[in-house]
């Protein structure tokens, strides 16, 4: 079928290489050579330029790239649209996520709806917000779960579940066995927070500016357990989701500074885009996220 040769056209277009679109798409690199090759023949022209280190569209590819693209969105529209008709939920579903939520609360979910709906192929994809608000608007996932805020036209962010951020030592910590913590104190600590950009490090900023804090010194580590891991040997302090260092809390490895009259809630939201169809096992996802009965932390 066309579709699959223009399938395989746009991942050599993304990926730039035959072979990485044969591992993309599990086919062998001569398979994709000869659909590129019949699709070259029913347009009669070349599609790509190849040299030894990688592989452009010509022109007439430019040309081809965003109605190939239109068709393959078309397809799986029309198959959503027919699979919703007669109730049943299949396709791939794939969600994009922040690493709080990715790695420590939507497993929780996945497992649910994939009980409920095991003919859908899931696709999670871990990044920070910022990134998956890009991925949204490229139409590279069909939903996404976030924390912290993002503000586009074309995208919307629905709250769904309050979440508890918290600031962390290690037990050896000075600070461990305080009772009373002044803010005077805290900014002369290390702070140890995620890249800019992700949004951990923007509620921590904001964590940090409601108490009138203005650390002496941050150190940037771009990984949740990196972050964990340097906490707990002593390097400073941090501040994350209560989610992510349950376990570290529940055994000892990290311990909760307490801030007497201070609670920071964050809202975790479902990102969508709007006017985009919604196929059945988007909607089954989006529906359950907001109405799970999520574990307490």
């Amino acid at each position: 079928m066309i579709n699959t040769h223009l399938q395989v056209f746009a991942t050599v277009a993304e990926k730039k290489s035959f072979s990485r679109a044969a591992e993309a798409l599990c086919l062998t690199q001569p398979a994709i050579s000869q659909q590129i090759h019949t699709l070259e023949d029913y347009y009669g022209t070349k599609l790509f330029e190849r040299t030894s280190k990688r592989v452009d569209l010509t022109a007439a590819g430019e040309a081809l790239l965003p109605y190939a693209k239109q068709i393959l969105d078309l397809s799986a529209l029309s198959k959503g649209a027919i699979d919703d008709l007669i109730g049943r939920v299949t396709g791939t579903l794939t969600i994009g996520a922040t690493l709080t939520i990715g790695e420590y609360i939507l497993p929780h979910v996945l497992a649910e709806f994939t009980r409920r709906f095991p003919d859908v192929a899931l696709n999670l994809l871990i990044a920070n917000t910022e990134e998956i608000g890009e991925m949204m608007l490229n139409a590279q996932i069909d939903v996404g779960v976030v924390e912290g805020q993002l503000r586009h036209r074309h995208l919307t962010l629905t709250p769904y579940l309050d979440d508890e951020v918290v600031l962390l030592a290690s037990p050896g910590h000075p600070l461990a066995t305080c009772t009373e913590i002044s803010a005077a104190r805290l900014a002369e600590e290390t702070f140890i927070l995620r890249e800019a950009g992700s949004g951990t490090r923007a509620t921590s900023e904001e964590f940090l500016h409601q108490l009138g804090i203005e650390p002496r010194k941050v150190i940037t580590i771009g990984s949740t357990q990196g972050i964990k891991e340097t906490v707990e040997a002593g390097m400073g302090l941090s501040i994350l989701s209560k989610w992510c260092v349950r376990r570290e809390i529940g055994y000892g490895a990290l311990t909760r500074l307490h801030l007497a009259g201070f609670c920071y809630l964050r809202p975790l939201s479902v990102l969508e885009r709007i006017g985009r169809f919604q196929s059945r096992a988007t909607a089954e996802f989006v529906s359950m996220v907001r109405t799970f009965a999520y574990p307490a932390t």
